[in-house]
């Protein structure tokens, strides 16, 4: 396929969402504009985020680098107060540098949260900011996707729009409109869900009406691209940021909690309607999207660029892939590295149950499951054959037949984490909030 001039660059980022969407089988949700998509691009179904919370793995995303290697080892909040490093690159510094316009539309996690000040934006790269505090509903795309193009300065450049919603994240559910019991209900296998409890089903049905939403926006952004002639000229990535806010999910390493959707369309460039199974973390997506626009990917890139593979070239995949947890609402410092068959994980803290469901206000099914919760390996490392237990409930750390295995991982792991420069070999890390407070605390002394 023939590449074309520098195309136009839009990354949609949902919430939360994993891969609960229409093109990964879940058939309860209606997603036209997503089917379409998958349809029409090009679709992974192997693709992992770098954490499972949504700062850290959106800073991973638009880096393309292990997200403690640009700072961000936990939440943007005010209370956590985690910076997108001074000396990192985010994507939209990269794509200005390439002769492009940057636009922000909506959540910008990896820079900032709840209570940020608008200097976290600073030097970022971005053109025009319309984040709107990140309150971005995907309605709301109807109007705000047209106005951000309407908005531009330096039309004759190609633009790099970077969208992301609130949807479908667990405080931003319900429409208000539909019963929860006519939203459709569809619960994923799990030891720990009461699939008839009215919390699980009211929780799922909220979703499902969230994620039908979410596809509405995408609608929008498709349909703008086409009524101004831009839907050829754009590389269009739909993806999120991490696994669905359920138990041994969203903020666990196992792959629920870091199996994310991703689908890329550019017309007459990545072949339409294809899949591939092959490893991809979210790391390598920004160095695709360079790639794509005439650009070489710096070397502290740690992605691996998939244009060769979207475009029929040499592509060589990759063989494991490694994903972190450091901070979510709390200190839970988790490692682990992936291949096609196996997973290592090393929780360098205790391992309670807390660890597998994250936290659990305003949850209901989260409070149903409390009772039913697996205690888990109370031990510092887990294995699993992902091949012969998908579902990662067997943990193979301690069988003697595995002992090569747990030591090679283990080896990957640590060889990562020197490379990345990962803050934990040095021993435990702190909350720059930690230091805010311990600092106040010294001066009450006079």
């Amino acid at each position: 396929m023939s590449a074309k001039k520098q195309p136009n660059i839009i990354v949609l980022v949902s919430h939360d969402t994993g891969r609960h969407i229409g093109p990964y089988g879940i058939t309860t949700v209606k997603n036209p504009n997503a089917d379409r998509l998958a349809a029409e691009g090009f679709m992974f179904t192997s693709s992992f985020c770098t954490a499972p919370g949504c700062c850290p793995s959106r800073a991973g995303l638009f880096s393309g680098r292990s997200p403690h290697a640009v700072g961000m080892l936990g939440q943007a909040g005010a209370w956590a107060g985690f910076r997108f490093s001074a000396d990192a690159t985010h994507a939209a510094t990269h794509f200005k540098k390439l002769g492009y316009e940057t636009m922000l539309l909506g959540l910008a996690h990896e820079v900032a949260g709840a209570g940020c000040h608008e200097s976290y934006f600073d030097g970022i790269g971005f053109d025009i900011l319309r984040h709107d505090g990140g309150r971005l509903f995907a309605k709301d795309l109807r109007t705000k996707m047209p106005a951000i193009l309407d908005a531009r300065k330096a039309p004759e450049k190609p633009f790099y729009l970077q969208i992301g919603t609130q949807e479908t994240h667990t405080g931003y559910l319900r429409d208000g409109v539909t019963p929860f019991d006519e939203l459709g209900v569809t619960i994923p296998d799990s030891p720990v869900l009461d699939k008839n409890g009215p919390g699980t089903r009211r929780q799922f049905a909220e979703l499902q009406g969230a994620v039908n939403r979410l596809d509405e926006g995408l609608g929008h952004i498709i349909a703008t691209l086409e009524q101004r002639g831009l839907a050829e000229s754009t590389i269009l990535v739909n993806t999120t940021d991490h696994g669905l806010p359920m138990p041994r999910e969203k903020t666990t390493l196992y792959d629920r909690g870091i199996g994310v959707y991703l689908i890329m369309r550019y017309p007459g460039v990545f072949p339409a309607g294809q899949r591939s199974d092959h490893l991809i973390s979210n790391i390598d997506v920004l160095p695709t999207l360079i790639e794509a626009a005439g650009g070489t990917p710096p070397p502290e890139i740690e992605g691996r660029s998939l244009y060769p593979l979207l475009t029929g070239g040499n592509y060589r995949p990759r063989e494991m892939l490694f994903a972190e947890k450091t901070y979510h609402t709390s200190y839970d410092p988790l490692r682990c590295v992936r291949t096609k068959k196996y997973k290592y994980i090393f929780n360098f803290e205790s391992v309670t149950p807390e660890n597998y469901c994250l936290d659990i206000f305003n949850k209901p099914v989260l409070l149903e499951s409390l009772g039913k919760m697996p205690h888990g390996p109370n031990r510092f490392d887990e294995l699993y054959d992902l091949e012969a237990d998908p579902g990662e409930a067997s943990n193979l750390a301690e069988k003697s037949e595995h002992q090569e295995t747990r030591k090679r991982l283990a080896t990957e792991l640590v060889k990562w984490m020197e490379q990345t420069g990962d803050p934990l070999l040095k021993g435990p890390v702190a909350s720059p909030r930690f230091y805010d407070k311990l600092n106040w605390l010294k001066q009450q002394k006079g």
